[in-house]
């Protein structure tokens, strides 16, 4: 029986049939234990909610739920489908979406893991190593349900794979769903820039980072005003409250945050850093990984610190590095791709 399971694609690149059922079985798994802390009990009619679906649809959620519209039109896509043959509850019909959402992360992990890493069946399975991080940042640790962080995730790896495997033009689309669905996506375009530092002034440079940057302010002023009767804002400045919880918080709750956020995979990042191992590394290929220390500190500006779902935007970022990491060891089954051992030259 595996013998015929194990079909492959007539691109060599991809997965067996079998591969995508193992992402297919994993997701179901994550995402059962994330609907019972979160989907189970998330209401989708409230104006006020961060799930609340049913006001965006209708245009009335405040801001800035109201602009993070792409979930909503494929939850009332597929409900449309869905609803020609039965009715499902709308948890039921969300879980779903969750899992596929999962799936798709879990693959597009795996082809951004083939632009650093040879070898295609390790990379196979060790995509699923992101769910590692996800399970501490999506329910170990979050205790807020906003329905669009999944996809948050899928759109920031989709984006650092079309970034180094340099489809520019593929990133332009998915960098346009990413706007749709939240602001985070705006760091595809400093992981853009961060890539060809060597190519700042170029021309297709200035032209891709200008189109997204055009983009980016033209779609939020155009949803602002559409939207400018509901309520809210886009943007606050939380510096002040977030530096006074250092002093409000349980010293406890501060280790817990600052330990176990991503699972604890950023330490590796600092022994990476403090053992000098990422000197075997050049280029690009490494340097992409920075817009980690923008997003943080955004993070202590606009957003709130403690709240661990704050930091899945960059859980790609840290999962390649630690995994970077542990390549530097001998004998390792990690075999780094030769792009990251030489500086990229245009």
């Amino acid at each position: 029986m595996i013998k015929y399971l194990n079909i492959k694609y007539p691109n060599d690149n991809y997965p067996s049939v079998l591969i995508h059922i193992y992402y297919l079985l994993i997701s179901f798994t994550f995402c059962y234990l994330y609907y019972h802390k979160f989907i189970i009990k998330a209401d989708f009619y409230s104006v006020l909610s961060s799930g609340g679906i049913y006001p965006v649809l209708n245009g009335e959620a405040v801001k800035p739920i109201q602009f993070r519209i792409l979930i909503p039109l494929i939850y009332k896509a597929m409900q449309i489908i869905v609803n020609l043959i039965t009715s499902i509850p709308d948890h039921a019909l969300f879980f779903i979406l969750t899992i596929i959402l999962c799936y798709l992360i879990l693959f597009s992990f795996y082809l951004l893991l083939g632009q650093y890493f040879t070898g295609r069946a390790m990379n196979c399975w060790l995509a699923s190593v992101i769910i590692y991080p996800m399970v501490w940042n999506f329910v170990i640790m979050n205790g807020q349900f906003f329905y669009m962080d999944f996809c948050i995730l899928l759109i920031i790896i989709l984006g650092f794979y079309c970034i180094v495997s340099e489809k520019y033009n593929l990133l332009l689309m998915f960098f346009f769903l990413g706007i749709l669905n939240h602001p985070s996506a705006g760091y595809l375009i400093l992981a853009f820039l961060i890539y060809n530092y060597k190519n700042l002034f170029k021309t297709k440079t200035i032209i891709y980072a200008g189109t997204m940057s055009i983009m980016y302010i033209g779609i939020y002023k155009l949803m602002d005003y559409y939207f400018s009767n509901t309520g809210g804002y886009f943007v606050i400045f939380n510096l002040p409250r977030n530096l006074e919880l250092f002093h409000t918080l349980p010293f406890h709750i501060i280790l817990r945050d600052v330990f176990f956020n991503f699972g604890g995979l950023h330490i590796f990042i600092i022994f990476f850093l403090i053992a000098g191992s990422w000197k075997r590394y050049r280029g690009s290929m490494l340097y992409v990984n920075l817009v980690i220390i923008p997003y943080v500190i955004t993070v202590l500006v606009n957003f709130s610190i403690e709240e661990i779902r704050n930091y899945i935007t960059i859980i790609p970022f840290v999962v390649i590095l630690s995994l970077l990491f542990l390549s530097t060891f001998e004998n390792n089954f990690l075999k780094p791709s030769p792009r990251l051992f030489y500086k990229r030259e245009k």
